[in-house]
């Protein structure tokens, strides 16, 4: 599944661009690259740090390509943005439950059924480590989202800690921590057999090509640079968790 963002100065401009769409179909902005019937991940941001998602149908038409939610989350998409839904129309009507075509596959806020079934159980939890508070609650706002359970820490000594404690699917490490640095603890992680193969993926401001040589000489799985897009960072976060399922456990 792929994901798409949206972003808004304010939930008014979400709102209103909600509102403008036809009754539970998003009409999507100058992108022809989604194909009629395929199934994203509709992530909205709003200027703050505030996200919600949703997985929709792209359906081809006249106007451009549309995203088909699913009634309660395109209700779920408006009480986000503060805005009243409307009585559905006689050309808009629910999906009959018989509709095996028509029925997205959810059962709860459509985001969460359709990753645990592309992951093939569970949605795993992830270890956020990060010592500014915007980046925090901006990740784990967007990731909680869409179903994946999030435990924030703020340095690598908490993040090892937790590690010893809980099972995580995947560490989602900044570079710059007080004290143990974020590629330290990745090294840590590696040479250590019980989180060897745990996906470890850096959000970090360390921008040079340099940096990121030796995040990866590390032992980290991927490398995003903050400033960044959630739709961006989701995609490859779901790509890590998805791989880490095809790995065999060791013994």
């Amino acid at each position: 599944m792929r994901s798409l963002g949206f972003r808004y100065p304010d939930l008014n401009a979400m709102g209103a661009a909600l509102a403008a769409s036809r009754e539970y179909e998003f009409l999507v902005p100058g992108d022809g690259s989604v194909a009629d019937g395929e199934w994203v991940l509709a992530i909205f941001e709003v200027a703050g740090g505030r996200a919600t998602a949703a997985a929709a149908r792209a359906s081809a038409t006249t106007a451009g390509v549309a995203l088909r939610f699913e009634p309660r989350d395109w209700r779920r998409l408006r009480e986000f943005a503060g805005t009243r839904t409307s009585a559905p129309t006689s050309a808009h009507t629910e999906p009959s439950a018989d509709s095996d075509d028509e029925q997205p596959p959810t059962t709860r806020p459509s985001a969460v059924l359709p990753m645990q079934q592309v992951l093939q159980g569970s949605p795993p939890s992830i270890l956020l480590v990060d010592a500014d508070a915007e980046t925090t609650e901006l990740v784990a706002v967007m990731l909680e989202a869409v179903g994946l359970p999030v435990e924030s820490v703020v340095s690598a000594e908490k993040a090892l800690d937790a590690l010893r404690q809980r099972t995580f699917g995947l560490v989602l490490t900044d570079w710059n921590l007080p004290g143990m640095s974020g590629l330290e603890m990745c090294q840590r992680l590696r040479r250590d057999q019980r989180w060897a193969l745990l996906p470890v993926l850096f959000l970090t401001a360390n921008a040079s090509h340099q940096d990121m040589m030796q995040a990866f000489a590390a032992g980290a799985d991927d490398y995003v640079i903050k400033p960044f897009r959630a739709s961006e960072l989701g995609a490859r976060i779901f790509a890590l968790l998805r791989r880490a399922r095809l790995v065999p456990p060791t013994t």
